[in-house]
C-alpha cells in the first residue's frame, strides 16, 4: 500500500511539474489564472513576446561568433542591436544561437576506430563463450556422482 501511495504522489508532483512550465497557472495546484508578473519577469518569455515598436527599435544583426570549438560540434552567438545607441542596451538581451561544425577533432577519431574495435574484439568474446559453452554442455561424459560411476549413454549394454 505504501508503494503504491508513493507512486500516486510521485505521478501528482510529475503533473504540477508539466503544469508548472505553462505560464497560464499560478503556484496552487491545478489553479488556473493569469500570472502578469512572472510573464513579464520571464526572460525567456520576453525575447519571445516583442510588440512592433521593440522590433523596430533592433533593427540590426551582429555578425556570428565564432565557433565557441575549434573541432567537434560548438555553438556560435549573434547579438540584435540598434543604430540608435539609447536602444542598444534594451535590444543586447536578444540573441539567436546556432550549432557550427568546424571539422572533427583527431582524437575523437581515434577515440571512435579504438572503440569499434573494442566492439569487434567483445562480439567474438562473446561468441567463443557461448561456443565454449554449449561444447562444453554436449560433449561432457555423464557421471553418477553418488556412485562415482560413468553412465553408459550408448544403447550398447
Amino acid at each position: 500500500m505504501f508503494i503504491t501511495i508513493s507512486r500516486y504522489l510521485f505521478l501528482l508532483f510529475l503533473i504540477k511539474s508539466y503544469l508548472h512550465l505553462f505560464p497560464q497557472h499560478n503556484e496552487t495546484f491545478l489553479e488556473r489564472g493569469s500570472q502578469p508578473n512572472k510573464i513579464r519577469n520571464n526572460q525567456p518569455l520576453n525575447s519571445r513576446m516583442l510588440n512592433g515598436s521593440e522590433l523596430n527599435d533592433c533593427d540590426q544583426w551582429t555578425d556570428w561568433s565564432p565557433c565557441s570549438k575549434t573541432c567537434d560540434i560548438g555553438i556560435k552567438i549573434r547579438t540584435k542591436y540598434s543604430s540608435n545607441p539609447i536602444h542598444s542596451l534594451f535590444c543586447s538581451k536578444f540573441t539567436e544561437t546556432s550549432v557550427c561544425f568546424e571539422r572533427e577533432c583527431p582524437e575523437s577519431a581515434e577515440r571512435q576506430r579504438r572503440d569499434e574495435k573494442e566492439k569487434r574484439q567483445n562480439k567474438k568474446k562473446k561468441m567463443l563463450t557461448k561456443y565454449v559453452t554449449i561444447f562444453c554442455v554436449f560433449s561432457t561424459n555423464k557421471y553418477d556422482f553418488s556412485k562415482g560411476n560413468k553412465i553408459n549413454m550408448s544403447n550398447n549394454p
